[in-house]
């Protein structure tokens, strides 16, 4: 049914993508599916915030978030398994959606935070943005 499924990775909350983990690497024993994982690092993006960093320190810093992907692929998955790593940058309900249209995925597995109504309001929500504006099947898990 599915060919491509992709869970996003809060490294900052790494337990909270745990249940999505699970159930993706489900589909990936029973159909043989192509894995993807992918964390978004805010913040860089803003001008603001990348004034305040050389070239170097930003390259650094997005070679060290890559490194803790690795990791938690290597800590969380089985050792056969190979799954497509990847790092953005920016909003990450847009990098998302984006990686989906890009790679044609099929499912995006992802855990839902429960915020009051202000934080929603403040904050907004990237499970819904992605619900809304993914091309393709989006299962939430509540955490």
């Amino acid at each position: 049914m599915f060919e491509k499924v992709l869970v996003p990775v809060d490294l900052e909350e790494p337990e909270f993508t745990e249940k999505s983990l699970q159930l993706a690497l489900r589909e990936v024993r029973e159909n043989g599916v192509e894995l993807h994982l992918i964390t978004v690092v805010q913040g860089f993006g803003n001008s603001l915030v990348a004034s305040f960093f050389s070239e170097k320190e930003h390259k650094r810093a997005m070679t060290e978030v890559a490194r803790h992907l690795k990791q938690y692929a290597s800590e969380k998955l089985p050792a056969e398994l190979h799954p497509v790593l990847k790092v953005y940058e920016g909003s990450p309900a847009d990098q998302i959606v984006q990686y989906v249209k890009e790679q044609a995925i099929d499912l995006v597995v992802m855990s839902a935070h429960h915020r009051s109504h202000v934080e929603e309001f403040l904050l907004g929500s990237v499970s819904a943005r992605v619900v809304e504006r993914a091309n393709c099947s989006v299962l939430l898990l509540r955490n």
